[in-house]
């Protein structure tokens, strides 16, 4: 029983180091579309010139998106190679949260973005946060025609706070749901490669959100569209309930 429980342990161990090794490479391959944008955005910047609010706007996500990228690359590599800290949460408004994405999403005009939401106060670590809801908003985006709608919500529940993705794209097979969280994996390698996809989104917010003690929740039917929701537990009420106990 012994030797039993040492192998299976060392099994365990090894998987382990290469899941961890495998979204460690992942990880470093997701950085290349946003930083292809910003490339492209200060190529922009110095080879022509722009009028004023095409300049502020191209500046604007340049820095934006940088300050994003330094803070998750740091974050998450130290999350996933060390395992030394877990998020760092915080209370944090719903509308700060939203507010950033309609900064991000509204100025494009290929798609219909629409908002609605409820106020309340979750906790959070923000920066990783908005790091899930942009991804869920890039594959709505990628599995969906230009000028297509994608409806981004928020709403309180008994159990927590409830951030919804909704697309009317092409959706997902139902033998495809349980692996499209896997790095690497897409659903329709030519449309993700075409569109700058790599199959590293769902796998990144899956990682992120285990963190926050939350999951996936994917609802799709093919041909039709996409539903992807997670919910941010209430964790004052939890820590009132903590009290109680005691």
């Amino acid at each position: 029983h012994m030797s039993e429980a040492l192998e299976k342990t060392i099994g365990q161990l090894e998987e382990e180091v290469v899941a961890r090794e495998e979204f460690v490479g992942a990880f470093a391959h997701e950085l290349k579309t946003p930083l292809t944008s910003i490339i492209g955005y200060a190529d922009m910047l110095r080879s022509r010139k722009l009028d004023e609010e095409k300049s502020f706007r191209s500046a604007n996500y340049i820095y934006t998106e940088g300050k994003r990228l330094e803070t998750m690359s740091l974050r998450l590599l130290d999350i996933m190679v060390t395992k030394k800290e877990g998020a760092r949460l915080q209370k944090v408004s719903t509308e700060t949260l939203f507010e950033y994405l309609r900064n991000m999403f509204l100025p494009r005009e290929d798609m219909d973005f629409q908002f609605r939401y409820e106020e309340a106060v979750v906790t959070v670590d923000a920066g990783l946060i908005q790091t899930v809801l942009v991804n869920l908003i890039d594959n709505a985006c990628k599995a969906s025609e230009p000028g297509g709608t994608i409806e981004i919500r928020g709403r309180q529940e008994e159990r927590g706070y409830r951030f919804i993705v909704k697309d009317y794209g092409i959706g997902i097979p139902g033998e495809e749901l349980q692996k499209i969280t896997k790095a690497f994996y897409m659903v329709d390698k030519s449309r993700a490669r075409s569109r700058n996809g790599a199959g590293l989104g769902l796998a990144l917010c899956t990682e992120i959100l285990s963190l926050h003690d939350s999951v996936l929740e994917i609802e799709s039917t093919q041909g039709k569209g996409t539903r992807i929701s997670f919910v941010l537990q209430n964790r004052d009420k939890e820590a009132e309930h903590e009290e109680i106990d005691d």
